[in-house]
């Protein structure tokens, strides 16, 4: 095996178990969780050895986030056609805390708000939910988005917390407050349905407004000024890219896509970044991480995960 990649392959008795749907790299990045319709695993980085595997009663997980603060994990998804699900675990134990229904279908997005006072979430019905939330208590609606016209992917809140940002497979981002629900842009250049999208982080020398990464079906990645509905540049790729990760920093974005390969793309000039291309042998990569401190980048696929040689 090569010494600089690190595979991990789900494989049991010839059978390939189900893909990695959702990674995140817990608070000091000395452990991954990963998310599948086996439920959770805990594993060691950068070894990826199994060291437990925390109760989740999810049917499917497409997606797993910390909270600021680093002391919840939020995992969403839910059963296909009847219902959309979140689970709050603490950390460390990831014990359950909360479970509650917030969608008529598969939650497929979710992100913290800036404090961690309150969580977003975008499904299959639709439609994204805003939830306010305490330790202790059940995740309660504030709102409820209903600006797309099929099931939205992904969903952020842009860096001031003030906005949030939605894609979908209706083709467009849209622009909306999460305390009123009420759209302010919408935007529809992608040729295709929208897999994923990813905000940039605030880093050394990047002003305002802020930038959005999406993917396409379309074959392209395209960035976005979305509190001015401006599209800045997109990004032709020979494969359908399917999850956007940016750098910790920000001046790199990573797209992973259906043939395996991770790419690390210039988000100033819309080119390649010079000898970055990984074939992570995945197969379709369906989701990515990028270590908090020294940026190396996780994948999973229906293979199992990788993580890509040093930066």
């Amino acid at each position: 095996m090569n010494p600089i990649v690190t595979s991990l392959l789900l494989l049991l008795s010839g059978q390939t178990k189900p893909p990695v749907t959702a990674l995140a790299f817990c608070p000091g990045g000395k452990q991954v969780v990963a998310g599948s319709q086996e439920g959770l695993r805990l594993l060691g980085w950068p070894e990826l050895a199994e060291t437990g595997r925390p109760e989740c009663r999810l049917a499917h997980i497409n997606a797993l986030i910390f909270s600021p603060n680093g002391a919840f994990l939020l995992a969403a998804g839910g059963r296909p056609g009847e219902a959309g699900e979140v689970e709050i675990l603490s950390w460390p134990g990831l014990k359950a805390l909360a479970r509650k229904q917030v969608h008529t279908d598969l939650v497929y997005g979710a992100a913290w708000s800036n404090k961690g006072e309150s969580f977003i979430t975008c499904g299959a019905d639709n439609t994204c939910g805003v939830f306010q939330w305490k330790p202790g208590t059940e995740p309660k609606q504030a709102a409820r988005y209903l600006g797309h016209s099929k099931p939205v992917v992904a969903v952020a809140f842009l860096p001031d917390g003030k906005q949030v940002v939605s894609a979908s497979v209706d083709q467009s981002i849209q622009l909306w407050d999460p305390r009123t629900a009420r759209q302010e842009k919408s935007m529809d250049n992608h040729l295709r349905p929208i897999s994923d999208l990813a905000v940039r982080p605030p880093g050394v020398g990047q002003t305002s407004p802020a930038m959005v990464a999406t993917t396409g079906e379309d074959r392209t990645v395209r960035l976005w000024q979305p509190a001015v509905g401006r599209l800045v540049r997109f990004i032709r790729l020979g494969s359908i890219p399917r999850v956007a990760r940016w750098s910790n920093t920000g001046d790199t974005l990573v797209a992973g896509c259906d043939d395996g390969q991770v790419l690390w793309l210039d988000p100033e000039s819309g080119t390649l970044a010079p000898r970055r291309i990984w074939d992570a042998k995945v197969g379709r990569v369906q989701a990515m991480a990028i270590h908090p401190e020294t940026g190396r980048v996780l994948a999973g696929g229906a293979k199992g995960l990788a993580t890509a040689p040093n930066p």
